[in-house]
This record gives structure tokens, sequence and C-alpha cells, in this order.
């Protein structure tokens, strides 16, 4: 519901900035990873209760990933794809967009598993263009599911490892 628009696309995402509700702007934007699914209007849902509002309202430049959902010629990307076509080319559109060279970022769900792996490349590379990184609903140690376990047992895997070989 928030108004915004495409400043960057590839083939796995589309790059919305939302436009500004306040007169001035604090310097380091804010770029949130939402996950895979549920997609970006998850934290946009109704003007009362939106996340992206409420950031913009306290004077954020936001930027938000809206990721494509994946067809039969995306089949061969993979995790290290959407580090480099999510996060990598994020950080390098909003520093065209804005002139900043760091930004804040959000990760929720499974788009917070990327950011803090894309963390972890990115200490090794001495980057630091992410100031400070914050999570929401994010697994990053699956060592033990927790609850998910709930869902994958051996005749789940056995299921999924069958589809994805078709």
């Amino acid at each position: 519901v928030t108004p915004g628009k495409v400043v960057y696309q590839n083939d796995l995402m589309q790059l919305i900035q939302y436009n500004p509700t306040t007169e001035t702007m604090l310097k380091r934007p804010l770029v949130i990873f939402p996950p895979w699914i549920n997609k970006v209007y998850i934290l946009d849902l109704r003007p009362r209760n939106s996340f992206v509002r409420w950031a913009t309202d306290q004077g954020h430049t936001v930027f938000m990933v809206s990721w494509v959902n994946p067809d039969e010629h995306l089949a061969q990307k993979g995790f290290d794809d959407y580090m480099q076509e999510g996060v990598y080319d994020v950080l390098d559109a909003i520093e065209k967009a804005t002139g900043e060279k760091q930004v804040n970022a959000i990760g929720y769900c499974l788009g917070g598993t990327l950011l803090a792996t894309t963390l972890a490349h990115m200490a090794a590379k001495r980057d630091t263009r992410i100031n400070s990184a914050t999570y929401f609903v994010t697994m990053t140690d699956f060592e033990e599911a927790g609850e998910l376990g709930v869902f994958i047992d051996e005749e789940q895997l056995h299921c999924l490892e069958e589809q994805m070989q078709k």
C-alpha cells in the first residue's frame, strides 16, 4: 500500500524504492530482503500496520526486494546466484540510486538466511557495505530444525528428491 517504484531489476528480483513521507531523510538507506514466498506485500498489507510505511515515517529511505516466482528458465539458479543477483546487485543499485555506500539491512525468513550467509561472505572479502543487520523470523542454524522437523522426515525428503529429479 505504500507508494514506491521499481528502480532496478534482473532475472531474480525487482528492487522497489518507497516514496519518502518525511521532509528530511536519514543518511543511510534501509533495505529489506523478504522471504522468497509471502513476498513484499507481507510487510506492507494495510496502511495502519504497514512496516514499510512506519519506516518511511521515521525518515528511512526504504528499499525492498521483490523476488520473482521462478519458472523453468531459472531452474539452474542456485543460492549463490541469489547472493550475487540479490544482495550484491541490490547494494550496487542502492549506491547508484542514493550515492550512499552503506545500508542498514533487514532479512525476513529465508531472506534473512540469505542476508546472514552473504554477510559471512562479505566479511571474508572485507566488504563493509552493510552497516547493520536485523532479522525477522530467520533461521541461521539448521543443525537442529526445531519445529520445522515436524515437516521434514525421511519420507518427506524422499518425496522432495523425487520431485526435484523430474
